[in-house]
């Protein structure tokens, strides 16, 4: 009869509580929250001004190139800041923002917007939107989709 060491079965029994350690942390860090649903912030600013600019909770096709469904404008802040909140809970898996960018005659410049959407307590960029026009330019519209379900950590 052979009785096996007790330094061997140690052995044994320590690489196979770190490998099933390793497993388990290689299990939780690949394991993305899902964090659709949470509260989302959007921020916008201009050094122009920008009309109709407002968010729709589709990103479907609908007349006059705008999208289906109804629209809330996003709140003018003054200076050129503009916000939106949209509530926890929401279903919609596409949004859309929208706007129009005036014509600009002014020979020298650029007239820029910029429109960040993210989580608002988790932080996680959902989308930007950067736009720099050239002065003098034509009227020019703006139209940015963004997905919930797709963010940069």
């Amino acid at each position: 009869m052979v009785i096996p060491s007790t330094k061997k079965t140690t052995k044994m029994k320590n690489k196979l509580l770190l490998t099933l350690i390793a497993l388990f942390i290689l299990t939780v860090s690949s394991c993305k929250k899902d964090l659709t649903g949470n509260t989302i912030t959007i921020e916008a600013n201009t050094n122009d001004t920008v009309t109709n600019f407002r968010i729709y909770k589709s990103c479907e096709p609908g007349p006059n190139f705008l999208p289906q469904g109804s629209f809330n404008n996003l709140n003018y802040l003054g200076n050129g800041n503009y916000n939106y909140e949209i509530e926890k809970g929401y279903e919609e898996t596409c949004f859309t923002i929208t706007g129009t960018i005036p014509e600009n005659n002014d020979s020298t410049g650029k007239t820029t917007v910029n429109i960040d959407v993210f989580y608002t307590e988790e932080g996680n960029v959902v989308g930007f939107q950067d736009i720099e026009l050239k002065r003098p330019h034509d009227e020019q519209y703006i139209r940015y989709e963004f997905r919930p379900d797709t963010y940069i950590e």
